[in-house]
Parts: structure tokens; C-alpha cells; sequence
């Protein structure tokens, strides 16, 4: 792993400072308005959800974490931005000292993205952190990783997108890959579901069953969700569990939007031991609101969103002593069914870990193509 120099000379024009002020924080979250202006690819987040994330009094995430914001400056013009932030649960549970960046956005100017990363080095080596990590906005569990590849398409609901150039400005900086996540491409009339449904069927002949979430209980239904996120996911790279608050945090995100279709359960009798979760892919419609989300935008949300046909399976998992009967196919199976039936034709399963064999294996099986490739870096700080 490279090492991260604190220390950077930085030419005369180039200024850096820490966002503090709600001024200062209102110009990271708008920075970048400037930088993607002319970009058709680009989907505007709504300014209201990005104020959310960055109060610490309505972000869960700040009880266990603590963040600094830095912009920089040319020529008296905000250029670029990023935060620094520790997340106490994911040392403790990795047993590590690591901190994060997150929110990079730079125009294509190395020194302006060598001074943001020598500051967000600064802030975090201050406190006792040994190796920067990222891009996460805040962690796994939100948008993360750096697109590397296919900068030709607009990215789906939650995923991240950035300029060609972006990974050349990090690179610059001394930072290496850590971990490569991929994001499959689908099409579900042209996907093998014959094999998809023979591995379902074996399963329920084990008395294992499917249902779609209860919206009614949503928020019981979420904590079912939390129960095997945590189990079924803890060994793969960069996990750290939910707590109670930050399920509640994602329950109230997520409860007006999400499709009871999409959200998928299995079940060995009342035992919950996998989960599978899909959103329609509602960028289709956020591309078109500039980040506002007002009376007039609330009217385009609710008309545009019935011509979506595009999907994002976020996450499916299954508990440990469950994995590899085929309980996944299940899962997929039934999404991939009801999507059909609503007029979805095609999806997005994203991210996958590279080294998540299995998933890769089963997404391949039934016909996905890898198509895009977000990438998370990381250095030593010295």
C-alpha cells in the first residue's frame, strides 16, 4: 500500500478550507453544480436529502462517526471538495484504524485534488488514523466507490457517477485500488430464467417460502431485513452492521418509495434466512428535478415515474448456513417475476464485490453482463 505524505506544497492559487459555517456547508453540498454543469450523464441530488445526510442531528450514522468537510479554492472559486470522517463501528469491528473520504468532486485540476486529500490526511491522521480509504458518502451501506469504466450512461438510484478524468486525479494523489465492485447489466426477457426457477423449486421442496414485504409493517418488516443484513453479510469486505437507529434512519428514507414487489423474503418456517431488496431506478425522474424537490417537482416525480422500466437490485443475501442451496436464485426468481408483470424490462444488479464468488457466479449464470466498474482506493497516512 502507498503512502499518503501530509505534508504538500501547494501553489499560491490554490486555498483549502475546512466547511463549518451552514454557508460553507450549502456550497460543498452545491459544488457540484460546477463541475458537471454541461454533463448529460449527470443526475442532480436532491439538495434537501444531501443537507439530511450532513446533519449530524438526523444522520444516525454520526452516533458511532464524526466528519470534516473541506472545499478548495482557485482564483477565489470553489473547485472541489471532499470530507474526512472515522467511523468508530467499522475500526471496532475490523480492529483497524482507518478513516474515509467521501463527496470527492473536482474539477480536472491535480493540485487542487492533491490539496483536498492532503487535508482530509491532516484531519484524520490528527486523530490517531493510520490509513485513508474511499470514496464511501459515508459508508458501504451508502452511494461508495469511484466509476472507473463506462462513463457513457447516467448512473441508477444510488449509485455513484464522476468524470473520466477522476480516477487519474486520485491515482495522482498516491492512492491504489483497494476493492473493485462490479454492477451487472440485465435483461430480463433475454435472461435464462428457466435455470433461475429449476433452483427455486428446488429449494421450496425444503420447505424453504417466499413473500414480498408488508408495507403495512414496514417497519417490522425492516428490522427482518437488518436481522440477516447482519448475518448475512458480515464476512464480505468493508461491511459493518446496522444499528437499530440506522435502520430506522433507512426505513424512513426508503418507505414512501419502495415497491412491496421488489422486496423480497425467504423464510425456513418462521425462520428469516434471506433477503433481497430492488428499488425502480427513480433516477429516471431525479435527472429532471435540478435537486429540488418542491410542489412543482413533487408533480414531475409522481407523472414520470410510471414510464420507469429500469430497476436496481441493491442487495441479496442469505444467512451463512443457507448460502449455496440456492436460496438467492429464489429470491432473484421472484423479482425478476414481478418486475415482468409491472413492465419492467431491465436492471441493474449492483454493487458486487469482485471477490464475491458466489454472487458473480449466479449473476453470469442467468445471462447479467458486467458493465460498469466502481473502484475503492485507499493509502497509507505517514
Amino acid at each position: 500500500m502507498a503512502e499518503f505524505k501530509r505534508k504538500v506544497i501547494m501553489p499560491d492559487d490554490i486555498v483549502v478550507k475546512q466547511a463549518v459555517s451552514q454557508s460553507d456547508i450549502d456550497d460543498f453540498i452545491k459544488l457540484p453544480w460546477a463541475v458537471y454543469r454541461n454533463d448529460p450523464c449527470w443526475v442532480p441530488p436532491l439538495i434537501a436529502e444531501q443537507r439530511k445526510m450532513l446533519d449530524v442531528g438526523k444522520n444516525a450514522f454520526f452516533e458511532h462517526a464524526r466528519a470534516a468537510y473541506f472545499l478548495t479554492q482557485k482564483d477565489g472559486k470553489n473547485i472541489g471538495r471532499i470530507s474526512a470522517h472515522i467511523d468508530d463501528n467499522s475500526n471496532r469491528f475490523h480492529n483497524e484504524k482507518c478513516g474515509f473520504f467521501g463527496f470527492f468532486e473536482c474539477r480536472d485540476d491535480q493540485n487542487a485534488a492533491a490539496a483536498l486529500f492532503a487535508a482530509a490526511g491532516r484531519w484524520l491522521k490528527d486523530q490517531g488514523i493510520d490509513t485513508i480509504r474511499g470514496p464511501f458518502n459515508f459508508t458501504t451501506n451508502d452511494t461508495a466507490g469511484l466509476l472507473i469504466d463506462a462513463f457513457d450512461s447516467p448512473p441508477v438510484i444510488e449509485m455513484t457517477y464522476n468524470p473520466s478524468y477522476y480516477p487519474k486525479l486520485i491515482e495522482g494523489c498516491g492512492l491504489e485500488k483497494a476493492m473493485d465492485m462490479y454492477a451487472y447489466f440485465f435483461d430480463v426477457e433475454k435472461m435464462d430464467g428457466r435455470r433461475v426457477r429449476m433452483l427455486a423449486q428446488r429449494v421450496e421442496r425444503h420447505g424453504i417460502t417466499f413473500r414480498s414485504i408488508d408495507k403495512k409493517k414496514f417497519v417490522q418488516e425492516v428490522k427482518i431485513f437488518k436481522e440477516v443484513y447482519n448475518q448475512a453479510w458480515s464476512h464480505n469486505w468493508g461491511f459493518v452492521p446496522l444499528t437499530e437507529h440506522e435502520i430506522d434512519h433507512y426505513a424512513e428514507n426508503f418507505k414512501d418509495i419502495v415497491d412491496a414487489d421488489f422486496v423480497i423474503f425467504a423464510f425456513d418456517g418462521q425462520k428469516p434466512v434471506g433477503s433481497l431488496w430492488a428499488l425502480p431506478d427513480y433516477n429516471y425522474v431525479i435527472k429532471k428535478l435540478n435537486g429540488k424537490m418542491g410542489p412543482l417537482e413533487m408533480a414531475k416525480f409522481l407523472w414520470h415515474k410510471r414510464k420507469i422500466t429500469h430497476a436496481r437490485v441493491m442487495t441479496a443475501g442469505v444467512v451463512g448456513d443457507y448460502q449455496h442451496r440456492g436460496i438467492e436464485a429464489g429470491l432473484i426468481s421472484r423479482v425478476f417475476e414481478n418486475g415482468l408483470k409491472k413492465g419492467y424490462r431491465t436492471g441493474e444488479l449492483s454493487w458486487v464485490l469482485e471477490n464475491n464468488t458466489m454472487m458473480n457466479r449466479l449473476a453470469e449464470a442467468v445471462g447479467a453482463r458486467v458493465y460498469k466498474t466502481y473502484r475503492v482506493y485507499e493509502k497509507k497516512i505517514v
